[in-house]
This record gives structure tokens, sequence and C-alpha cells, in this order.
């Protein structure tokens, strides 16, 4: 019962989807599936945890707004 009372302030859905916000895990288990699966789970591709966490960054980046991909690289050159 303390749980959810301290939780209750996180289940108000009506006000979420008022504004238009997900409330299912639908859009994150897609955005998974597009960010990391099509790039990291190739075939014979193989990742360290280094690796994997920069190209999961990048793809995250790269896949946002095109401005930012733009911006990320105009404040890193190479």
């Amino acid at each position: 019962m303390q749980y959810l009372k301290n939780n209750l302030h996180r289940t108000d859905y009506p006000h979420y989807l008022a504004h238009g916000w997900q409330i299912g895990s639908g859009p994150v288990e897609a955005a998974c599936k597009t960010v990391v699966g099509q790039r990291l789970k190739c075939s014979g591709m193989r990742w360290g945890e280094d690796g994997s966490n920069a190209v999961c960054h990048l793809r995250a980046l790269y896949l946002s707004e095109p401005d930012q991909w733009e911006a990320f690289w105009l404040a890193h050159p190479n």
C-alpha cells in the first residue's frame, strides 16, 4: 500500500493522454529495436560494452532531430 501511495502521482493516465504522452511500453520497445537491434544485431557482429554503448548513443542522436546530429559534430570536430 505504501508503494502505491508513494507513486500515485505517476498513474494519472488521463492527464498523460490529454497531453499526448505515451503510457505504454510499445514506443520504447520499438525504439530499442530501431536504435539497437538494427545496428548491433546484424549477422556476424560482435560488440564489447564500450563499443556498443558508443554506437547506441550515436544511433540515438542520428535518429533524433537532424539538427542535433549536425550540432553534435560541429561541437566535436575530428
